[in-house]
């Protein structure tokens, strides 16, 4: 999606126990985003829904409901350069998708990475 709005783009219908209407979820970039912030929902719904015709050429179906949310802060601009957080005299840490990269694939990774350490700290690993 090169030169979209778009950033990301989910088929949300696809994941098990979501029901069998199609539904899409839409992100776009953080740059447009920052550039429309203050758009009415209506018109950035319409800016994303035509982003999307464009990238898919699927232009016959209109959507039955559409909604626009602003997530200022759903992207970390800045990582951490570690995976996660720990501390082995206190047996804690932090995770997130702040530290292994920005969607929920690096908030698993950072949970995961997490979660050996621990195991790893108590001897169940």
């Amino acid at each position: 999606m090169r030169d979209s709005a778009l950033s990301w783009v989910a088929r949300n219908n696809s994941k098990p126990g979501r029901g069998n209407a199609e539904c899409w979820v839409l992100h776009g970039t953080p740059e447009w985003s920052e550039t429309h912030i203050d758009a009415a929902p209506e018109g950035v719904i319409t800016w994303l829904i035509d982003a999307f015709r464009q990238a898919t050429t699927c232009h016959i179906v209109k959507p039955i409901f559409a909604e626009a949310y602003r997530w200022r802060d759903a992207v970390p601009t800045t990582l951490l350069q570690e995976v996660c957080l720990f501390d082995p005299v206190l047996v804690i840490g932090a995770c997130g998708d702040w530290c292994a990269g920005p969607r929920v694939e690096g908030a698993f990774v950072s949970g995961l990475a997490l979660a050996e350490q621990i195991l790893a700290q108590e001897g169940l690993k």
